[in-house]
This record gives C-alpha cells, structure tokens and sequence, in this order.
C-alpha cells in the first residue's frame, strides 16, 4: 500500500523496470565510502555490475516461507516520476520447526554465496570486487545475523538508501517505518547490518547492537593507506503477534 505523506514523497512497490536505476542508485550513494571502494573496486558503476545488481534486487530468495520486497521513494516532477530513494527486504516465514538455529543460518549463509555465484569473476560479488573482503565481511555479518535471529522467523534489512540530493527530509525513515509496518504485522523479529552513520536510525526504532565487526580495510587490497570500519550487527525483538 502506498504511504503518502504532506510532502511529495511516496513509498511504493518497486517494479523490475526500477531495478536498473535503483542499482544505480545505491551505488551512487555507497561508492566515495572507503568500505564500498575496498569490497567492491573502482569498476563498482559499471554497466555490467550495475546489471548484475539488477538481477539481485529481483531475485526472491529459496528458503521456503521467504520473500524479498523492495520499495521505492519517488516525487513527481511534473509528469515524470523521479525515484530518490530505496529500501530492499527479506521477509522468511515458516523457520519454526524446520532446524535449529545454526542449521538455518548455514542454510541461509549457503544461498547467499550461491546467489553471488562462485567461480564467476569477482565470486559474483561484481567485476573487480574483493572476494576475500566480502567473504570475511558480509558472509560473516550474515552468520551472526542468523544467529541473532535463533532459528525463528525474521525480516532483515537489506539496503537502504537516499539520494544525496534528498537526504535529511525523512525519507530514510519513511522507507523504514514502511518495512517494519510489516515486520510487525507478522510479528517477527528483525535484523539488519549497519555501517556507524546508520546507528542513530536504527537505535530509535528499537534495535540493538548485537555483535560489532572491527574492520581493518588496510589489510585488503585497494585499501593501503585506509583506517578501520565498523560493521554492526543489529537486533529488534518481535513487536505483536500474528492475529
């Protein structure tokens, strides 16, 4: 359902159309930060990784019970419809009852290395990406994520970006509140993994840090001469029950 508030924002289901342009989108957004640069390399705009990333966004994940969703900012600008921001969710139901929570962690942790498609160049990360970076990084982040959510239903926060352009005018939250509306409506718990510009937003919607990775970027290739990051790994209990 379409959220509209005073402004001329609106929350929308994105359609395969956008997928293109949202790639585009969060690469914008993500490629000056060091932590981008070091994981995915300088050819992180390219027209074929942005393609790449296009067929990503419109995957729907195996696990049973699962579904992705992603949602779209736009304003209208006269008749033309500009898209200034996106939120990207997985919704897995159905956990209960079908392993233990390390079981389903490594199911979930497998998928997404098949879904990054090993033995591609770049281990499906993207051409020119750092394998070992996001191996060590986003595999991991996604095991403690798995392990915080105990073998139970989740929705976890994939992306989430806003233009540079539109940034600070509510529409990071608006695209948040949209997501967990649903979580909600479910009644499950949700995860996700921030960077430190992240954690103010996250903490005022009930989430808590839960495991804290300490990156030295200077230790990877394409990041001599960089500092350290953080990745931080966060939880929100379920809020209702399902009716």
């Amino acid at each position: 359902m379409a959220i509209t508030l005073l402004t001329p924002i609106t929350i929308l289901p994105a359609s395969p159309s956008d997928f293109y342009s949202l790639a585009l989108l969060e690469g914008t957004v993500f490629s000056p930060e060091e932590f981008s640069q070091v994981a995915f390399g300088p050819q992180q705009l390219s027209h074929g990784n942005l393609c790449s990333r296009e067929k990503k966004l419109a995957s729907q994940p195996r696990e049973k019970g699962s579904r992705n969703v992603v949602m779209k900012a736009v304003i209208n600008e006269g008749e033309r419809e500009k898209i200034v921001g996106c939120s990207g969710w997985t919704f897995a139901l159905g956990r209960e009852g079908n392993g233990g929570a390390e079981e389903m962690g490594e199911k979930v942790v497998e998928e997404v290395k098949d879904g990054e498609g090993k033995g591609e160049e770049g281990g499906g990360w993207g051409t020119g990406a750092n394998v070992k970076f996001c191996e060590d990084v986003f595999l991991m982040a996604e095991k403690h994520m798995m392990r915080s959510t105990e073998g139970k239903n989740y929705a976890k926060l994939n992306t989430l970006v806003v233009h540079p352009e539109h940034q600070r005018r509510g529409i990071g939250k608006m695209l948040m509140e949209d997501g967990l509306k649903e979580a909600d409506r479910l009644g499950i718990q949700a995860v996700l993994g921030a960077s430190k510009q992240g954690l103010g937003l996250y903490r005022k919607y009930g989430f808590t840090e839960f495991e804290t990775m300490e990156i030295n970027l200077w230790e990877y290739e394409g990041g001599e001469g960089m500092g350290t990051d953080r990745h931080v790994i966060m939880h929100r209990p379920a809020q209702n029950t399902i009716n």
